[in-house]
């Protein structure tokens, strides 16, 4: 049989993250195992396999400064449910298989050569195919806000991988986490993962095809919205220090949680649990700033919903430019 040999311009798309596989996460036969790990790196989702056999899950993943480079297997068919994409940019195709996935308005067919990108705020409704191995970009939203030339503009979700305009980006992300030695180098020095950070995202925003369609003003006024939105966020004030899920919101507003979902989008610009985190923040600033003299920040996080001393510190300092320590050292300096 002949072998082919491919101009070096005209390699085929053949993403083989090589390297990645050094750094293993985990790999486990049980869901809950599966779904808790998954979310320490990524964020909390639901997951239901529809496959009978299964194999063990994995993930490889690897943090290089305000990146997240990581390939899945959950060993069998499985629906991925994100609520609402938080914080990040995540842009995902398939290494082998293929994926459907729902996201705003649109349903789109992943496999490897087309992949899905989904800002923060986003739904991502993943069916998974039984041999499907994902390749996941985790990419903070700050960094990839400045990277991008119209940080306004909507974009696209739906991306060709083997497209021109995309090649250079491909061929450094694959020269990336096919080098075993390149990607060490920038794991375990923080310049050199900054270089590549930069490289990486400027490569990827400066390519980017803006979506074909206008985006949706979203209504903010409170006259305009739907009622049981209203209702939705009533709720949520009353009990943000409780456990929250999207089925308990949308079953005290009254209506379907797709429907709240949806509507509550196009209403406040933001998911309901968006919200619910917003109102979670006002609530542990506001006990902060009232708080005595032996108030322990752990237990006003606690008491506002935040199970996370870690997380809520990152979070607290992002919305509102100080730590909560110094939020009260200000209230005890009054």
């Amino acid at each position: 049989m002949r072998t082919c040999v491919y101009p070096y311009s005209m390699t085929p798309t053949l993403f083989t993250p090589d390297a990645l596989r050094s750094y293993r996460l985990f790999e486990s036969s049980d869901l809950d195992e599966t779904r808790d790990l998954i979310s320490r790196v990524m964020q909390p989702h639901v997951l239901v396999p529809s496959g009978k056999d299964r194999g063990p899950a994995y993930m490889d993943f690897v943090r290089l400064g305000r990146l997240g480079l990581g390939a899945i297997s959950f060993g069998t068919s499985m629906r991925v449910d994100v609520e609402s994409v938080d914080g990040y940019y995540l842009l995902m195709f398939c290494l082998r298989g293929h994926a459907q996935v729902r996201t705003l308005n649109a349903t789109l067919d992943v496999d490897h050569h087309n992949a899905v990108l989904c800002a923060p705020g986003q739904p991502f409704d993943a069916w998974l195919s039984p041999d499907c191995e994902q390749f996941v970009l985790r990419m903070d939203a700050d960094v990839f806000r400045k990277a991008s030339h119209d940080a306004g503009a909507l974009l696209s979700p739906r991306l060709s991988i083997d497209s021109p305009a995309l090649r250079g980006w491909m061929q450094q992300l694959r020269a990336l986490t096919g080098s075993s030695a390149l990607l060490e180098s920038a794991r375990s020095n923080g310049q050199i993962a900054g270089h590549m950070e930069a490289l990486l995202i400027d490569l990827l925003t400066c390519s980017l095809p803006s979506a074909p369609v206008a985006p949706v003003t979203p209504v903010t006024h409170a006259a305009l919205a739907p009622a049981f939105v209203k209702r939705a966020e009533e709720f949520v004030r009353a009990h943000a220090g409780e456990p929250l899920q999207l089925e308990d919101i949308a079953r005290a507003a009254g209506v379907s949680p797709r429907t709240l979902r949806e509507q509550f989008q196009n209403a406040r610009g933001m998911s309901p649990m968006q919200f619910v985190r917003k109102v979670r923040m006002e609530q542990a600033r506001a006990a902060l700033l009232a708080a005595g003299p032996r108030a322990r920040i752990a237990d006003i996080a606690l008491a506002c919903g935040f199970l996370h001393l870690g997380r809520f510190s990152i979070a607290y300092a992002e919305a509102f430019g100080e730590s909560p320590s110094e939020t009260l050292r200000k209230r005890a300096a009054r």
